[in-house]
């Protein structure tokens, strides 16, 4: 049997640690580790010592390393699960869908549900500029601000996350054009498929 990718252990990792919170939500431990994950955004890592602690309960032992830095895996599932807590706060349902479905399963697609005539264009412009990110801080810190977007709709809009720690992993790895290229479609695609060109 062939050994899973790094790519394929991102995305089961992610999952794992993501149904892991989901199962003990209502324990205080559980609570608490959500809100540090929201606290330690945009801070060193040797600041995040809970998140370090959670990551280190799952990762596989292929990631497993001595620098002095974040690996890629490393960074791409902790940036997920700091999202993942801003996202799920105060939230009853998970954010997290991980169901297969037709089109595209990516951030693009979940970002494009709350796309309408009135906002489109301070949304596209929110959109265009993670997806011209130049950086992988710089894209994350565009992709908190259009979560916390998508957390003031009224319904609720939910991401694959573990698709998304894989596709932070690829960005991270130098995949970013196919990133942006995915994200694009699946945003400017679905909201083709309402009408809007027809209009």
């Amino acid at each position: 049997m062939q050994n899973p990718s790094k790519r394929q252990l991102v995305y089961s990792t992610t999952n794992k640690i993501i149904f892991s919170l989901e199962e003990s939500k209502e324990l205080s431990k559980t609570k608490a580790t959500l809100s540090n994950l929201r606290n330690s955004v945009g801070r060193p890592s040797a600041e995040n010592l809970e998140g370090i602690k959670l990551l280190y309960q799952f990762i596989p032992e292929e990631f497993y390393t001595k620098y002095s830095k974040l690996t890629y895996e490393e960074n791409a599932i902790l940036t997920t699960l700091q999202l993942y807590a801003i996202h799920q706060q105060s939230e009853i349902d998970s954010v997290n869908n991980t169901e297969k479905k037709d089109g595209w399963d990516n951030v693009g697609e979940s970002i494009a549900e709350i796309r309408t005539e009135d906002n489109f264009l301070s949304l596209d412009r929110r959109f265009n500029a993670m997806i011209t990110s130049q950086s992988f801080e710089e894209l994350s810190n565009h992709l908190r601000q259009l979560i916390k977007i998508l957390k003031g709709s009224k319904e609720l809009i939910k991401i694959n996350y573990p698709k998304l720690a894989q596709d932070l992993y690829d960005f991270a790895r130098g995949y970013d054009e196919r990133v942006r290229l995915n994200w694009s479609r699946a945003y400017y695609s679905k909201n083709i498929s309402k009408g809007e060109e027809n209009e």
